[in-house]
């Protein structure tokens, strides 16, 4: 996984509204057309490379399968999922359980190239993406969703439920100063997918009805001119003291 990041002239989405916080406003669809799949290189490219971290591995491969994610026809964000084959790869490493005591490796596919359109960076985007790659990878019979994500983003993806790991920083995104950290679902297991479909329910009811109180009532009183001799609340927390 790498970070949520703003397209170009790819990604030029209206601005989002509280519908943005519905799950039925969006559509996920395979990228299979060759048009498609160079407005996804071109996506990537303008993307990663102001950035400075444009490389080779970025770009799909043999195996890879592209997503991309609309808003009532609109594109705002693409990713990939590439199956890990390789044997040093440090998923198999890092990840708890990639390795049993048999020798025998979990079947793990890599979440890459996650890019969202800014608008729409602080909607419920980022969590239904997410949501869709760990379904697509028990689809895919895999163990294990698994992704690299800097530091500086990691938050963004553990406030949904994914699960970071605890190691020294890894340096693998392409450039020395960002600090790269391993992250995972498991979907192998009944239970973390029974515990997946409960947090997303919960996640995406939430936020709507976040977006919904601030719509309707923090907004306005913003917005709205201070009535002449009113007192101003203090914070609870220091009428307390």
């Amino acid at each position: 996984m790498t970070a949520p990041a703003a397209g170009g002239s790819c990604l030029s989405p209206p601005l989002p509204t509280l519908d943005a916080y519905r799950v039925e406003a969006y559509q996920l669809r395979e990228i299979d057309a060759v048009s498609d799949a160079q407005d996804y290189e071109r996506l990537l490219r303008e993307t990663y490379e102001p950035l400075g971290f444009m490389r080779g591995e970025l770009l799909p491969v043999d195996g890879s399968r592209c997503y991309q994610l609309t808003y009532h026809g609109t594109l705002v964000a693409i990713f990939r999922l590439t199956p890990v084959l390789d044997d040093q790869s440090p998923y198999f490493r890092l990840v708890p359980g990639a390795c049993s005591e048999a020798g025998r490796r979990a079947r793990m596919v890599e979440v890459n190239n996650v890019v969202i359109a800014a608008p729409f960076r602080a909607t419920i985007l980022l969590g239904l993406l997410l949501y869709h790659c760990a379904l697509s990878a028990r689809r895919m019979g895999c163990d294990f969703v698994v992704g690299l994500t800097r530091y500086q983003t990691l938050r963004f993806f553990v406030d949904f439920g994914v699960v970071p790991v605890d190691h020294p920083p890894l340096r693998l995104l392409g450039q020395a100063h960002l600090l790269d950290f391993v992250i995972y679902y498991d979907t192998g297991s009944r239970e973390s997918l029974r515990y997946m479909h409960e947090r997303a329910r919960r996640y995406f009811h939430q936020q709507y009805v976040m977006k919904s109180i601030q719509q309707k009532y923090i907004e306005p009183a913003r917005s709205s001119p201070a009535v002449p001799g009113a007192r101003v609340a203090r914070p609870a927390a220091l009428i307390a003291c």
